[in-house]
């Protein structure tokens, strides 16, 4: 069986409890987070660092999240998996990133893959119409702590 390993970004402006980016993906029709594809060499980190910012035109912090193991990525929510037709069992590894909310590297770039974007709260998130573990990780983007710097 054909395996993909990709990544997904819930980009977040406002720390735990602040509003996440959702895209409304051209091809496949429904509201995903950022995410693609990871190289091969990369890391699933190192592909969110540089999917965030190649989907988005985004810059964020990919921060140790409160309770995490040792050696657990910085951001790292969780992994996911399903049949993705051709492309056979698709391996999706979350993170979210906090992104600033002015400044460089703080506006979205829509491109070949989206043009319609939003920064949702939780109650809005409830409401996308996606498929339930893009609202399921959103809602641990949400509320995720980070570990305080230094």
């Amino acid at each position: 069986m054909r395996r993909a390993f990709s990544v997904a970004v819930y980009a977040r402006r406002g720390g735990a409890g602040g509003k996440v980016l959702v895209i409304h993906h051209h091809r496949l029709k429904t509201w995903l987070p950022i995410g693609g594809e990871i190289e091969p060499g990369e890391t699933p980190l190192e592909a969110a660092v540089r999917e965030l910012g190649e989907e988005s035109g985004l810059r964020g912090r990919f921060s140790p999240l409160s309770g995490a193991c040792d050696g657990v990525p910085p951001g790292f929510l969780g992994y996911e998996e399903h049949m993705a037709g051709d492309k056979g069992l698709h391996m999706n590894f979350v993170f979210v990133a906090d992104v600033p909310e002015v400044g460089d590297g703080s506006e979205v770039a829509p491109n070949h893959e989206f043009a319609e974007y939003r920064w949702v709260d939780r109650a809005q998130l409830g409401e996308l119409v996606s498929p339930r573990n893009v609202r399921e990780f959103g809602f641990l983007a949400l509320d995720a702590v980070c570990e305080p710097a230094g």
